[in-house]
């Protein structure tokens, strides 16, 4: 679980520190350990751009590599127009990767309130309607499990 300061997740998003102080206290943003977790910041921001650390550090050690190798001239050419192709590939990917599982969290998310927002439709419905709205009912929740 990556976690983030108050500060830190402020700056990622572009947010002054008591916005984010706001979301925590409002339930909106989630703690753990006195940090706001990444996970939270993605739920509730799905549009944010979050970059790790860890994917920026990774990128800066391959660039210093790479820059190491063609200076000592050990670096083939070919080789080196591979490896940056498939780099750039593999972060494609994983940007995709991201976007779906967002995509993902977001329709879980609208099934379960929308299974809600049916509860309550069925307490104030008629007779005549129950019948139909169990379907409905039944159908969601079967379609929420697949996930």
């Amino acid at each position: 679980m990556i976690k983030l300061s108050v500060s830190q997740a402020a700056r990622k998003l572009r947010v002054s520190r008591v916005h984010i102080q706001k979301q925590i206290n409002s339930g909106k943003l989630q703690t753990h350990e006195g940090y706001v977790t990444i996970d939270s910041i993605r739920l509730a921001y799905p549009k944010a751009s979050l970059h790790s650390e860890q994917d920026r550090h990774l990128q800066k050690m391959q660039q210093i590599k790479a820059d190491a190798m063609f200076k000592a001239g050990a670096a083939d050419t070919a080789k080196q127009a591979n490896e940056q192709m498939l780099i750039g590939l593999v972060t494609a990917l994983k940007s995709k990767l991201y976007k779906e599982e967002l995509r993902n969290e977001h329709y879980a998310m609208v099934f379960k309130e929308l299974g809600a927002r049916l509860n309550v439709l069925e307490k104030c419905c008629h007779a005549e309607d129950k019948e139909p709205l169990h379907k409905l009912q039944y159908w969601i929740k079967n379609q929420s499990n697949l996930n």
